[in-house]
């Protein structure tokens, strides 16, 4: 909470100065600028999802690279997680799969088997609840902490990484990844799958905005604040693989690309792993 008291007494001793030492209506006005300007960084921080103002967000290679990784946020869901993972093993492509904690626990089955078809998983929150960016610390913890403990009990590990819902963070949030050892994970490109039935604008938008080093944000998942139908994005997934392999890019699991450990503890044998 250091960045955001830092920022409130800044704008609250400024405010003061202003009215203290500026005449009459200047000084409301010069009081009421500072304010303005406040608040602007604020939201910059909370609703820019690369920015790490308020948590350590990363969302490209650390160093110059002609490679992408692919991302899957929402699921499980077995109306479309299964499809998702038959094109990438069609493919040869690892991806990451950002999982949300309720449907972990109502899916322990496919979060196994995405985990043993050597895909990574990263935490999406218990709930993707609409508010959820806007909580405090209680809040964001259970949820951050509840996700992380369903996907241990299925793989034997906790995430490392952790997406938050339409990638809004506040300070709170940047507290509890800091105290869980955690990073946050933005985007270089997205293809608004989750809005959009619409495959070919889907794979066109991804294939020609990627960029060297970048994040690519898709969805498995239907629903939570977003359309209820994921057939565009399996059906525009092999278009976007071939489509950036021809413009040379190679596409490596987010882990690989970014140079960060996946989970935050030692991998496990088999017979420590629970299905």
């Amino acid at each position: 909470m250091v960045k955001a008291l830092f920022i409130k007494v800044v704008a609250i001793m400024g405010m003061l100065a202003s009215l203290r030492f500026g005449a009459g209506a200047d000084g409301w006005i010069g009081a009421a600028v500072i304010l303005l300007l406040t608040l602007g960084w604020i939201s910059w921080g909370v609703f820019n999802v690369n920015s790490s103002l308020w948590a350590d967000t990363v969302w490209r290679a650390p160093e110059p690279i002609k490679a992408v990784a692919l991302t899957f946020d929402d699921g499980p869901d077995p109306r479309f997680t299964p499809e998702v993972l038959k094109v990438l093993a069609d493919k040869g492509v690892k991806a990451a799969f950002f999982a949300v904690g309720h449907r972990v626990i109502e899916n322990p089955d496919l979060v196994h088997e995405i985990h043993q078809s050597g895909h990574m998983l990263g935490n999406h929150s218990d709930s993707h609840a609409m508010w959820i960016n806007f909580s405090l610390h209680k809040r964001l913890r259970q949820e951050v902490n509840d996700t992380n403990k369903a996907i241990k009990q299925c793989i034997g590990q906790e995430p490392r990484m952790y997406r938050a819902p339409h990638g809004f963070k506040n300070p709170a949030l940047g507290d509890i990844l800091t105290q869980e050892s955690m990073v946050a994970v933005g985007w270089q490109v997205r293809g608004f799958d989750a809005v959009s039935g619409n495959a070919a604008k889907i794979a066109e938008r991804i294939v020609d905005k990627a960029r060297p080093g970048g994040v690519i944000l898709l969805h498995d998942g239907a629903g939570l604040q977003g359309s209820d139908d994921r057939s565009a994005t399996v059906d525009a997934l092999p278009v976007i693989i071939d489509g950036l392999r021809a413009r040379g890019f190679e596409i490596l699991r987010l882990d690989e690309l970014l140079k960060i450990p996946p989970y935050k503890d030692p991998v496990p044998t088999d017979g420590e792993m629970k299905r």
